[in-house]
């Protein structure tokens, strides 16, 4: 097996050891660009052709049979890419904190996260496929689901802002990014909350919450591919 600086392996188990305490990850700094990247191509390439909070199944069901094609382009890129991006940083974080419990808790966040967008983007995808103008509750039930589920992991980008923010040992946040990172946490559980109740005015505030989470997760990739005292 290969041994480098970065981890460790044991031969006889294969389990990757955790990295040192304040390890930089080089991939931390692509997934957090690529994260930014990929929700502004999905936004963008979809614009106007996706439901939205609030929205009646034959309104959903309209939405996905009338343009499937950039439906599932903009589920890919939001879900299944930026989902990815937010388990590269959720692992880095795991493999630098050490005993930092703010670090850990980040991290588990983070893969957490990572996980409901993925389940997201499994639903969409389905929901898209069976999108049916004779039969719009089954696109529009499963629409509803999806909403609730990004509720639920905006609760878990908080608690990744939060946990990381906290963490000063290992993630080396400047001042201006750790106050970006309570904000995000403050705007993005309330639009979680809307999100989570179907509630279309709590959920507005995801217009603020999304790009304090684009600007976040991109300095949170930058802190994690330097050493701890370097800012």
């Amino acid at each position: 097996m290969t041994i480098t600086t970065a981890q460790t392996t044991t031969a006889s188990t294969g389990q990757v050891a955790p990295d040192a305490p304040g390890t930089p990850s080089r991939r931390s700094l692509a997934a957090g660009v690529g994260h930014a990247a990929v929700w502004v191509a999905g936004l963008t390439v979809a614009a106007g052709a996706t439901p939205e909070l609030g929205d009646s199944a034959a309104e959903v069901t309209s939405a996905y049979a009338g343009d499937a094609g950039r439906a599932v382009a903009q589920s890919v890129l939001v879900h299944g890419l930026a989902a990815g991006a937010l388990a590269v940083l959720g692992i880095a974080l795991l493999r630098r904190a050490g005993g930092d419990r703010g670090a850990r808790f980040a991290g588990w966040a983070g893969t957490t996260a990572a996980g409901l967008a993925v389940l997201q983007l499994v639903l969409e995808l389905v929901a898209i496929g069976r999108a049916d103008a004779a039969d719009p509750g089954l696109a529009g039930g499963l629409f509803d689901l999806i909403q609730r589920i990004d509720g639920v992991k905006m609760f878990a980008l908080a608690a990744l802002a939060v946990g990381a923010v906290a963490a000063r040992r290992v993630v080396p946040l400047r001042r201006w990014e750790s106050f970006t990172g309570y904000a995000l946490a403050a705007a993005i559980v309330g639009s979680g909350l809307g999100y989570l109740l179907l509630n279309t005015a709590l959920g507005g505030l995801a217009l603020l919450s999304l790009p304090l989470l684009l600007v976040w997760v991109l300095a949170l990739g930058h802190a994690l591919s330097r050493r701890p005292g370097r800012r």
